[in-house]
């Protein structure tokens, strides 16, 4: 019963149907909802779906009112043109196409079947283009067709004294580590797989590939980020220096200012990124626009109270700008800087594309005494920068098990 909000034509047929009129089973179109069959009609609509993915056009495409498109149908021509078809579609995804609109629906698949096909070519296009499993998951048995899962590192593992050990080591030894679990999730590995070889072949051959903490306030969005990946936009437009993003950072300390307090018990994500070449950009308020804004402001009779709000709604303005909230051409990542006072330290990097970081692990802890604060008087010195954390030797070991 979906419905396209901007169709190949303005004519939206009979008011009582209900759906997108390219979409529908023949049936339905030439015979009335009452001759379908509700799954057999289901299957041609997926098939059409799936030919918009094959073509990048909508199916019957020439077709430009619905007469021309009833036309079609009784003539049972194809749901696409041949010659519409992107280079690289594999041909068993054309086979299938066709299979599922079968104009006879008795003959369309189960979408068991459907399911059991997609998953076939699937491996074979992963197989074609040197997708493949990190050693890591291998050890334990995964495989390209494994269900997303997350699978706990047994005490003692290489995996789970590893991680254990960095998280310790810049914690605190009264840090306990109650759980490190792998997440398994092939459908997000191989986005993130695809997404680090194009960085990397924009950047001469070099992903720039490293492992950043990542952790969230809020419950519920861990589990979001595990199953689905990253949504840049989650951070909002209060981040003047960087906009939206996903935040990482190298040492674990400063993730853990941003995790659940709700209980004693803690969990951060340990993150596969692409960083790619990195960019760092200057603040907002230093830009020309942002300058011009202030000498006119200045000239208004404006109290102190208005005043911060009309420079705040100017820094939102100008973060939802396009070109604010993405790096330049070829750069694929921003160093962040975390301001204390004047200093500024740099001890994130902000990446702006969802698909350039893979939540590789989750680690369950409890902390022991009262961390201070990373970017504190107190805490400054303890912090590793991006070039501390790529020359270390968890680096090396995790990116030996993990590629």
């Amino acid at each position: 019963m979906a419905t396209v909000r901007r169709t190949i034509t303005h004519l939206t047929g009979e008011v009582s149907r209900k759906g997108t009129t390219y979409f529908m089973a023949p049936e339905k179109m030439l015979q009335g909802a009452r001759a379908a069959e509700a799954s057999k009609a289901d299957i041609w609509g997926f098939g059409c779906v799936m030919a918009n993915v094959a073509t990048g056009r909508t199916p019957f495409f020439d077709d430009k009112s619905e007469q021309a498109l009833l036309t079609s149908l009784r003539q049972r021509k194809a749901v696409y043109a041949r010659e519409h078809v992107l280079a690289g579609c594999p041909k068993k995804l054309l086979e299938l196409i066709n299979k599922c609109t079968d104009y006879e629906a008795r003959e369309r698949p189960t979408m068991r079947a459907v399911e059991a096909e997609l998953r076939g070519i699937l491996e074979s296009i992963q197989s074609r283009d040197g997708f493949g499993l990190p050693a890591l998951w291998l050890e334990q048995g995964c495989a390209l067709d494994s269900p997303a899962r997350l699978v706990e590192c047994a005490v003692g593992s290489r995996a789970y004294e590893m991680i254990k050990g960095r998280l310790v080591e810049e914690m605190g030894g009264s840090t306990t580590v109650l759980k490190v679990e792998m997440n398994v999730n092939v459908g997000l590995l191989r986005q993130y797989d695809l997404e680090r070889r194009k960085v990397a072949s924009q950047n001469g051959g070099d992903g720039n590939e490293v492992l950043l903490w990542h952790a969230t306030s809020r419950e519920g969005a861990e589990s979001s980020i595990l199953t689905s990946g990253f949504d840049v936009n989650k951070c909002g437009l209060d981040f003047e220096y960087y906009g939206a993003g996903v935040y990482l950072a190298c040492d674990s300390k400063l993730s853990h200012r941003y995790t659940a307090a709700r209980s004693a018990t803690r969990s951060m994500l340990l993150v596969r990124v692409a960083c790619g070449k990195m960019f760092q950009r200057s603040p907002l308020h230093l830009s020309q626009e942002y300058q011009a804004f202030l000498q006119q402001l200045a000239s208004q009779q404006l109290s102190a109270e208005d005043r911060g709000k009309r420079q705040k709604e100017k820094t939102r303005e100008l973060l939802r700008m396009p070109s604010n909230r993405c790096c330049p051409e070829a750069y694929h990542s921003q160093v962040g800087v975390d301001m204390s006072g004047s200093r500024k330290s740099k001890t994130e990097v902000v990446v702006n594309r969802n698909l350039q970081a893979f939540p590789a692990f989750r680690v369950t802890y409890r902390p022991g005494a009262a961390l201070p604060d990373p970017l504190s008087k107190a805490g400054n010195g303890a912090l590793k920068t991006l070039d501390d954390y790529t020359a270390s030797d968890f680096h090396r070991e995790a990116r030996g098990m993990l590629m």
